[in-house]
């Protein structure tokens, strides 16, 4: 055996495995930053549709990467079309998982109950899959939530609510867990306690997207805190 091809094989290989890698990180950390940092969506999808991600990136994974872009530009019609490709593709369970967590997400924001619970039905059969479910408990039982509170208008989460909002290791997480608790005692016609969580719920949300609303809600019509 000519030890000196053989060697000179081995380094070649090694070579082009490690160009490969630094290339591929290179082009996640470009895509990142144009999603993430620089909130450029259209940015996102043009270089995402570049030769360079198309080596990287087999179609099942630039359907799975392109939902956070069309999130962002709110683009509804984009958002059930790829849902609706992305079914045809065979993903790994942890990965449907999370696109499954996102659809429940955008059906329950257009209280769409059929595809809504179609997705989180099916969240929940994979969930069941999963021998360790560490890693996706969390997620789970916060598209609980975001199901039964926002689409299918449960109160029995109050004091759960309550709890969590207590116990939050920030200002918004707490004002979130206060407005969900909010929600509750709305639907349970509990108006008063509503009050009150509405009002924590503000003080922790100061400047935020919330904050005005709750003004709404409490000076203006109740019934808007069933639209976020």
């Amino acid at each position: 055996m000519n030890w000196y091809l053989f060697i000179l094989l081995v380094l070649l290989g090694l070579g082009s495995y490690v160009g490969y890698f630094l290339l591929f990180r290179r082009q996640i950390m470009k895509l990142t930053a144009l999603l993430y940092q620089d909130n450029n969506p259209d940015g996102f999808l043009a270089e995402l549709d570049s030769i360079m991600s198309k080596l990287f990136f087999p179609k099942k994974m630039h359907a799975m990467m392109k939902i956070d872009a069309y999130l962002m530009k709110g683009d509804k019609e984009k958002l059930k079309e790829l849902f609706a490709a992305i079914k045809n593709y065979k993903i790994r369970p942890g990965d449907e998982f999370y696109v499954e967590q996102k659809e429940v997400a955008f059906y329950v924001e257009l209280q769409d109950v059929d595809n809504a619970t179609a997705a989180y039905n099916r969240m929940i059969e994979i969930y069941d899959t999963f021998k360790d479910k560490t890693n996706y408990e969390g997620v789970m039982k916060e598209t609980e939530y975001t199901y039964e509170i926002n689409l299918r208008h449960s109160g029995k989460y109050a004091n759960e609510m309550i709890d969590l909002a207590k116990a939050a290791t920030s200002d918004f997480s707490s004002g979130i867990y206060y407005y969900r608790a909010a929600k509750c005692y709305y639907y349970k016609k509990e108006n008063r306690l509503m009050k009150e969580a509405l009002l924590k719920a503000q003080q922790k949300l100061k400047g935020t997207f919330y904050d005005q609303l709750i003004t709404d809600i409490l000076e203006k019509d109740v019934t808007l805190i069933e639209t976020k």
